[in-house]
């Protein structure tokens, strides 16, 4: 399933970040993922460092979330069917194989969960408690009440801080690093700044931010898993417990991709409604039937959700962006489009006569830091955002180019990313699209067409941020 629902390129958030990273054994974003950027490298001696082949990695966590999420849920005292169902419920959801079939850390990160909780019994679940936390992803500690056993040991602690070494590859590769992101973590302020770079996401917790992730799990396995949930019956502290604090991160988080965090929600929810369906399965015989056939249409409605077999938003807003720089010239990208620019060019080899350049002085050929001037010796700089930068850069086309340079007219009808007319689960990539609209849209004289591209960019805007930008860019 992941292999055929994922993108045909790389996607719109980290993908192309880790893709690159992973292939050079560079430095991530914040906490740097060290296990999973080890693995990419790996895969990219391989095969070769391509997103397609990266991506099996997550293919076979996916697959060995299967019998990791069955032992997990049979902790809990739940027969072998119930957890079967249970996990088939969570894997295919869309939030979860959204995941799967990309290229992010997530997979390993719920692989590794399950695992803990799998050995939460034994000697070992100390250390793989460890394991999810620093080689995984930290939010794992949310599940710290189902990782851990009842009586807690100094051995446990121990044991639980050896997997933070991996952390170390942080400022032992930083030295020698070419691409780290936002920052080369060398000197003890840039490690702390690293570390603490999402430090500021937590607020007050808010119900229409909790709203907005949960809405990704979608009406079917929402309406499954929380039927199935409500027939566990009584609060169990340590079952419980995580559901509760990953409600409360989920509505304090602020995060541009909601989707991506679902999963340790939906890790405690799946062992919870094990038990209930272990339940129900006891009351009728009825529900041996109705029970498989509820998580055979969760799985039908995931998979459809997580369906990103024609996202290539990434690709088409990159090249697009690069067909319109002059031959020669200095692309200055800043965020996500630094990846992606990275990987058109590093690994695809598109346009290689231009040269790259970040506000961040980590990447490519030149460094860089600061703002950009417009020109560099003969060679024009060209900027992916420059709304402050006026009258020095002028927005035209895609991005915004050297005011006094004398630009070629755009040719909007060539522009790959106007014809896309698909769907992502990712909501990053379909923001992507209505930024190129609205950038379409701020373009032209015609009214009556300003209006047209405008309910385009509104159709495929997917987040309120969004949304808002490009009601204020209507009055630019």
């Amino acid at each position: 399933m992941a292999l055929l629902t994922g993108p045909p390129s790389f996607d719109a958030t980290d993908g192309a970040e880790f893709a690159v990273c992973g292939a050079e054994l560079q430095i991530t974003h914040a906490p740097g993922y060290p296990l999973f950027v080890m693995l990419l490298r790996v895969v990219s001696m391989i095969f070769s460092p391509l997103y397609g082949h990266m991506r099996l990695i997550n293919c076979l966590a996916g697959a060995i979330l299967v019998p990791a999420g069955i032992i997990a849920m049979k902790k809990f005292a739940v027969s072998f069917k119930p957890s079967l169902m249970a996990t088939a419920i969570l894997v295919t959801s869309a939030p979860v194989l959204a995941q799967i079939n990309s290229l992010e850390v997530y997979p390993l990160a719920m692989l590794l969960t399950l695992t803990a909780i799998a050995l939460s019994s034994t000697e070992l679940s100390g250390y793989s408690a460890g394991m999810a936390i620093f080689a995984g992803h930290p939010v794992s500690v949310l599940c710290a009440p189902m990782m851990l056993t009842k009586k807690f040991k100094l051995k446990t602690v121990l044991t639980l801080i050896i997997p933070a070494t991996l952390l170390l590859y942080i400022p032992i590769r930083a030295g020698s690093c070419s691409i780290a992101h936002y920052g080369h973590p060398v000197t003890l302020e840039g490690l702390v700044n690293y570390f603490t770079m999402y430090s500021g996401r937590l607020s007050t917790p808010s119900l229409h931010r909790l709203a907005e992730a949960l809405a990704f799990i979608g009406p079917v396995t929402g309406s499954v898993i929380s039927a199935t949930a409500l027939a566990a019956g009584r609060f169990q502290m340590r079952r419980d417990i995580p559901a509760v604090l990953a409600l409360l991160f989920l509505a304090s988080y602020q995060l541009p991709d909601p989707a991506g965090q679902l999963w340790i929600l939906l890790i405690p929810l799946a062992v919870r409604s094990a038990a209930g369906m272990a339940k129900l399965l006891s009351l009728s015989r009825v529900f041996s039937w109705l029970l498989p056939a509820a998580v055979a249409g969760s799985a039908i409605s995931g998979i459809m959700l997580a369906d990103r077999s024609s996202d290539d938003i990434a690709l088409r807003w990159t090249t697009d962006i690069l067909s319109e720089i002059p031959p020669g010239s200095i692309y200055r990208p800043v965020a996500h489009d630094t990846f992606h620019a990275a990987y058109t060019l590093h690994n695809l080899g598109i346009r290689n006569d231009i040269i790259l350049s970040d506000p961040f002085g980590n990447y490519f050929e030149l460094l860089m830091p600061g703002e950009a001037p417009v020109q560099i010796g003969e060679r024009t700089v060209h900027i992916s955002r420059g709304w402050n930068r006026a009258p020095e850069f002028v927005l035209h086309g895609l991005i915004f180019h050297p005011a006094e340079t004398s630009i070629y007219r755009t040719d909007w009808d060539r522009m790959d990313i106007f014809r896309f007319s698909g769907y992502s689960p990712d909501p990053m990539a379909m923001d992507i699209a209505a930024e190129a609209w609205a950038r379409r849209m701020i373009q032209t004289d015609d009214p009556a067409l300003a209006d047209s591209f405008f309910n385009r960019a509104m159709e495929f805007a997917a987040t309120e941020l969004t949304e808002t930008r490009i009601a204020n860019l209507r009055d630019f």
